[in-house]
């Protein structure tokens, strides 16, 4: 009789928690004014979404409809349970809805020449033209120069011809050794020699390629561009020479899709398309986290997770520019999962680590059923 009353307890309890749990719906036509709980009533953005953040019950969903792009940062900060997570998800028929790390930039004016420019007040990370990637203004405009001396701080090379003083505040992408890139900030720029902060590997006189990049002198091609943070202006050459006003234009400005804070539990991601952010897509933080049925591509990394007893599974990861997943986890597994094209970009993957499809570290984590092609 007694387990009796304790079995109808929990399963009253379950009820209670069940009925108070809520379906969140959203939508490019829909307006943050709405309640938000019905297909017919949905919300329009992420920021309305993010309210629901520190307020969310375990079993709540919130569901975006498939079809739809919405632009922004979701950072979690509610606990779901065992019985009842809570969803982050899609809803509708058609493609994957994306959230996307990279804003529409409009109101195009004419600079000098072929270059044009427009505010983005926000730091940049990438810029895409009509979704593809462009180049961040860079010199030689291809391939590489050579080392001819160099040590930890310092590089010196007949490939650097300006005059000095050009080249301080670029940025220096080397490869300082035959497994890594490794970027640098030049702080001066004297004659055929450029110094920084110190290496983690020192190129020595290897003959190793590097180039120069992220100055505004430097863009003078095509498909080149460069975002000056303490103006907050956005330069641009477009493809082809045209007047961007004309074109799609995004800039990354967001780190992150979804960021599951320290020490939440019990939430589900599925079935989005992360696009376009600065740092991953999906950010964790917690433990017992699942990350299922989504495709992320064009950022930084695909997944970064720092918790425990976590799923990553059944996800497609392409075009990321660093590692396609990074954890530091214990008890997780990493399966089913496709990686296509991972880090193939010289100076956008991890600074000195090596590009990776796949980096695992912890402990007791399982990886299993994995396909890895192109990295």
């Amino acid at each position: 009789m007694k387990n009796l009353i304790r079995n109808l307890s929990l399963g009253l309890a379950f009820v209670v928690t069940s009925a108070h749990a809520t379906v969140y719906y959203v939508s490019p036509t829909g307006n943050d004014s709405n309640n938000g709980t019905t297909q017919t009533t949905p919300w329009k953005t992420i920021t309305r979404v993010q309210q629901l953040a520190s307020t969310a019950l375990a079993g709540d969903q919130v569901l975006f409809q498939r079809g739809g792009t919405y632009v922004g940062q979701l950072t979690w900060y509610k606990s779901g349970t065992a019985a009842a997570n809570i969803t982050i998800g899609a809803y509708g028929t058609g493609a994957l809805p994306v959230i996307s790390g990279a804003t529409p930039v409009t109101g195009w004016t004419l600079h000098s020449g072929n270059i044009y420019k427009a505010t983005v007040s926000q730091p940049v990370q990438y810029v895409f033209v009509s979704g593809a990637l462009q180049t961040l203004a860079r010199y030689p405009n291809t391939g590489w120069s050579r080392v001819n001396t160099s040590n930890s701080t310092s590089v010196t090379s007949t490939g650097i011809t300006q005059a000095s003083g050009y080249w301080n505040g670029a940025t220096m992408v080397l490869r300082s050794t035959n497994w890594c890139y490794e970027n640098r900030v030049i702080s001066t720029h004297t004659g055929t020699t450029v110094n920084f902060p110190a290496l983690n590997y020192a190129a020595g006189n290897y003959n190793w390629g590097f180039f120069l990049c992220n100055k505004l002198a430097a863009l003078d091609s095509p498909g080149e561009w460069y975002h000056d943070a303490a103006t907050g202006v956005l330069y641009l050459w477009a493809p082809t020479g045209v007047n961007p006003n004309t074109l799609t234009v995004e800039a990354s400005i967001h780190n992150y899709g979804v960021f599951v804070e320290w020490q939440r539990t019990y939430v589900k991601i599925q079935d989005i398309n992360f696009k376009g952010q600065r740092a991953a897509g999906v950010k964790v933080s917690g433990s017992n986290i699942t990350v299922t049925g989504c495709t992320l591509e064009k950022m930084y990394l695909g997944i970064q997770s720092y918790g425990s007893n976590n799923t990553y599974s059944n996800n497609t990861i392409r075009n990321t520019y660093g590692s396609g997943v990074s954890i530091l986890d214990n008890n997780t597994t990493v399966s089913g999962s496709t990686f296509t094209d991972i880090a193939l970009i010289p100076g956008l993957g991890e600074s000195a680590f090596g590009y990776f499809g796949l980096r695992v570290g912890g402990g007791t984590n399982t990886v299993r059923g994995n396909k890895v092609t192109n990295t």
